[in-house]
């Protein structure tokens, strides 16, 4: 896969009701909105700070805690331009749940021991603490057992069966994202204003502590 930190050379990089914690509620005067892919921003698209994240779309899961049948779920399903916002009927997700204030995607291989760290230890306790407060998470599962050999729905299964996962998991078979790091920069991590779907900030590797101090700011 091609080195993510080349590309952004001079740049400054950077849902589930569950036990885990229940999803914010729709804001007072908040209601369905009808924001379609061709709402979706399309200006300022890039992977850097301050650019707009590109509309991918993955197969996955939306709910893994509650089904494993195979979903389309696309960054533009999170896109709240007013704040307000909750999803609608033809959404992957719960209708008339409260969109996300903030989205943050994990970019993990299925081969990479901190990425299975994560999943396992830390990301249970962010989804619970911070989900209800109107954060969503969505792992985007790249790589299979072996670097460089694409995910499938099986290896996806197998993951989210292994670390309970209670917020979508996807895989990226095409490398949408997944070409643009470094095996070595696993897992990696976007913060996105779901408003503007700015990139807020990034991280290769394992996220410090300020990493997620600035996704509760957010919030």
């Amino acid at each position: 896969m091609r080195g993510f930190l080349s590309l952004l050379s001079g740049m400054w990089l950077l849902g589930c009701r569950s036990g885990l914690g229940d999803p914010a509620e729709p804001l007072p005067g908040s209601g369905h909105q009808t924001v379609t892919e061709a709402d979706y921003p399309v200006s300022n698209l890039g992977t850097a700070v301050g650019n707009v994240i590109p509309n991918f779309c993955f197969p996955g899961f939306p709910q893994p805690a509650v089904s494993i049948e195979e979903t389309e779920i696309c960054f533009a399903n999170f896109y709240n331009p007013t704040g307000l916002g909750v999803f609608g009927a033809d959404d992957p997700f719960p209708d008339g749940e409260a969109l996300p204030k903030v989205l943050v995607i994990d970019v993990s291989g299925k081969w990479c021991s901190p990425c299975k760290y994560e999943a396992q230890h830390v990301l249970p306790g962010i989804w619970k603490t911070l989900h209800p407060k109107g954060l969503m998470l969505m792992t985007v599962l790249a790589d299979s057992s072996k670097p460089n050999v694409p995910a499938t729905i099986e290896d996806l299964a197998q993951w989210t069966g292994a670390f309970k996962a209670e917020y979508p998991n996807t895989i990226d078979p095409t490398y949408q994202m997944g070409a643009l790091f470094d095996s070595s920069q696993y897992p990696a991590f976007f913060i996105i204003d779901t408003v503007t779907m700015n990139i807020v900030q990034f991280v290769g590797g394992k996220p410090p502590e300020t990493f997620w101090q600035k996704v509760e700011e957010l919030l």
